[in-house]
């Protein structure tokens, strides 16, 4: 079975790009990119996303082959781990999105404040 390392390690260099390119477009050091390829460390959720992003791919294309469907046998595992985990991103994503739409309707209702004070006074 393939593993991260050597998946990101792979489409590093079919994309021609050194780790030093990588590992600054991820906004890692080179030293921590390094262990990602070698497997001595895995990249978060997030740096992971990221990593995919730089290759135009998603994070499912970086796991190990046949990770979710082996794990979900089992009852468990790294499939219901990445699972929660990709769960978890999506409640945030969702928070963030809440907050920023909560914050552009104030915008415009003090827009809205604004216009109707510059018509007054014209």
């Amino acid at each position: 079975m393939m593993k991260i390392g050597n998946k990101i390690k792979g489409l590093r260099i079919e994309n021609g790009l050194t780790i030093d390119q990588v590992a600054d477009k991820a906004g890692v050091s080179p030293q921590t990119y390094r262990k990602y390829e070698s497997d001595k460390t895995s990249p978060d959720l997030n740096q992971l996303e990221l990593i995919a992003s730089i290759f135009n791919k998603t994070i499912l294309d970086l796991l190990p082959e046949n990770i979710l469907f082996n794990n979900n046998d089992q009852k468990g595992g790294i499939a219901l781990a990445y699972q929660s985990t990709i769960n978890q991103q999506s409640e945030k994503l969702i928070e963030q999105y809440e907050k920023r739409i909560a914050e552009k309707d104030e915008i415009i209702s003090d827009l809205k404040r604004l216009l109707r004070k510059f018509k007054q006074t014209n």
